[in-house]
C-alpha cells in the first residue's frame, strides 16, 4: 500500500482519535482538574506495561512476518495461530497476577488503596484487550488498513461514550475503567470483521502452532519489552518524582503538555507503525531502504516542524480549548517539549530500521540508554530548574537519541548485507 493512500486512512482514524481524546481530556480537566490528568496518566502507563507483557511484545514480529510471508498462505496461518496461542496464554497469566496483587498495584501507583477495585476490574478484561492488540498487528501485517481504520475509529467512539457516561456517575474511577468496556465492543467488531470479510481465510487451529514460528516471534519479545517498557516506566518514575517533589497538580501540568504531544504525534506514530514497519521489513536491498527512509524525512519531518511551531504560537488558545484555566501555568512547558517531539520523530525514522531488521543488540542498547538518560536528566533538571526541567530532559534525551540512531544506522549501511538481512 502506498504511503499517500495509507496516510489518507490514517488521517481519518487520527482525526477521530484526536476528537475523542480532546473530549475525554476536556471532561477530566474540567470535572477533576490537573490531579485527574495525573491519575489518568499514571493508570495508562501501567496499562501500557501490563498490555505489553500480556502479548509478550510479539506484535512487531507478527507485523514483520505477515509482511514477509505475504504470498505464503500456510506460513501466514502459522504465524497467526501461533501468535494467538501465545497471547491468550500470556494474558491469562497476567490476569491472574492482577487478581493477586491488585491492592499492591493501587498502593504503588496511586499511593492509596482507593483504586484497588479499578485494577481488580481490569483483570477480567486483560485477555480481551490482548487479543484486540494482536488483531491490530494482524491487520497491519496483512496491510488491511481499511479494517485497521475501522477498529481505531470504533475504539475512539466507544471510548468517548463510555468515558462520558461513567465519568458522570463514578468520577475518576469511571474514567479509568472505561477502557475495559471499550475493549469488549472492539472485540465484537473484530469478530464481525473476521466472519464477514474473508480477506485472509484464517481459521485458528492448535495444529498450526509452530515452535519455529514461536521462537521467531519470541526474538521480538526482548525488543518489544524494551520498547514498550522503557517509556511508560520512565514516565511513571518522572511523574512520581514530580508528585513527591511538588504536587499532583504540578505533575498534571507536565502530563497535560505531554498529552498534547501524544495527540498531534499520533498521526506520525501510526504512519510509522502501519506503513514503515511492514515496508522496511519486506525490503531486501539497502539502496531501496535508504530511499524509503529519505522519503520519510522529506515528507514527515517538515510536517512535524510546522505543526509544532503552530502549536507553540497558539498554545494559550489550545490550553483553553483542550483543558481549563487551571492549566494555564503549563504554557511555559511547551517550547522544549515541542522541540523534543521534533527530535523524537527524526530518531524514530531511523530506529524503525533496527526493529524491522530485528537488530536486537543495538535496539536494546539504544532503548536502555534512552530510559536511563531520560530519568537521570529529569532528576537533574527538575531539581535545578523546577517542573520545566522535565521538558529539558525530554528534549535533551531525544536529541542525543537522534544522534545515536544516526551512527547506528551508519554502521548498518557499512556492513555487508548478509550479516543483517
Amino acid at each position: 500500500m502506498k504511503l499517500v493512500k495509507t496516510s489518507i486512512y490514517i488521517s481519518i482514524s487520527t482525526a477521530v482519535t484526536f476528537i475523542s481524546g480532546f473530549i475525554i481530556t476536556k471532561v477530566v480537566a474540567v470535572q477533576i482538574g490537573p490531579v485527574g490528568i495525573t491519575y489518568v496518566g499514571q493508570y495508562l502507563n501501567v496499562l501500557a506495561i501490563l498490555g505489553m507483557i500480556s502479548t509478550l511484545a510479539i506484535t512487531s514480529g507478527v507485523v514483520k512476518y505477515l509482511a514477509e510471508f505475504k504470498d505464503d498462505t500456510e506460513r501466514k496461518q502459522q504465524v497467526i495461530s501461533t501468535a494467538l496461542a501465545i497471547v491468550v496464554a500470556s494474558s491469562a497469566f497476567i490476569a491472574a497476577l492482577v487478581f493477586l496483587f491488585y491492592e499492591r498495584l493501587s498502593l504503588a501507583i496511586f499511593h492509596t488503596a482507593n483504586f484497588a477495585d479499578v485494577f481488580f476490574f481490569y483483570g477480567f478484561f486483560v485477555i480481551v484487550i490482548a487479543v484486540n492488540t494482536l488483531m491490530l498487528a494482524v491487520y497491519n501485517g496483512l496491510k488491511q488498513i481499511r479494517q485497521l481504520t475501522i477498529i481505531n475509529i470504533t475504539t475512539s467512539v466507544a471510548g468517548i461514550c463510555f468515558t462520558l457516561w461513567l465519568a458522570r456517575y463514578y468520577g475518576i474511577k469511571g474514567v479509568l475503567v472505561a477502557n475495559n468496556f471499550t475493549a469488549v465492543v472492539v472485540l465484537a467488531v473484530n469478530l464481525f470483521i473476521l466472519r464477514r470479510h474473508k480477506f485472509f481465510g484464517f481459521k485458528f487451529s492448535v495444529k498450526r502452532f509452530d515452535k519455529r514460528t514461536a521462537n521467531a516471534l519470541y526474538a521480538f519479545t526482548i525488543m518489544g519489552v524494551m520498547s514498550g517498557f522503557v517509556m511508560p516506566t520512565s514516565q511513571l518514575i518522572v511523574r512520581n518524582m514530580l508528585i513527591t517533589t511538588f504536587s499532583a497538580e504540578e505533575a498534571g501540568l507536565w502530563q497535560g503538555v505531554t498529552k498534547i504531544s501524544d495527540y498531534y504525534l499520533a498521526f506520525i506514530s501510526t504512519v510509522l507503525s502501519v506503513y514503515y514497519l511492514p515496508r522496511l521489513s519486506e525490503i531486501v536491498h539497502k539502496k531501496e531502504l535508504r530511499a524509503e527512509i529519505a522519503k520519510g524525512y522529506k515528507l514527515i519531518l517538515p510536517a512535524v516542524g510546522f505543526i509544532a511551531l503552530f502549536i507553540w504560537i497558539t498554545r494559550d488558545i489550545i490550553i483553553h480549548l483542550l483543558f481549563s484555566p487551571a492549566f494555564l501555568p503549563m504554557r511555559n512547558l511547551f517550547t522544549f517539549q515541542l522541540l523534543g517531539d521534533f527530535f523524537k520523530v527524526a530518531s524514530l525514522l531511523m530506529a524503525y530500521l533496527l526493529l524491522a531488521k530485528a537488530n536486537v543488540k543495538l535496539f536494546i542498547l539504544s532503548e536502555a540508554l534512552f530510559g536511563i538518560s531520560f530519568i537521570a536528566l529529569s532528576y537533574f533538571f527538575v531539581h535545578r530548574f523546577g517542573i520545566i526541567g522535565a521538558t529539558y530532559a525530554f528534549c535533551a534525551t531525544y536529541g542525543w537519541y537522534w544522534i545515536a540512531m544516526y551512527f547506528f544506522t551508519r554502521k548498518y549501511w557499512r556492513e555487508d548485507s548478509k550479516t543483517m538481512l
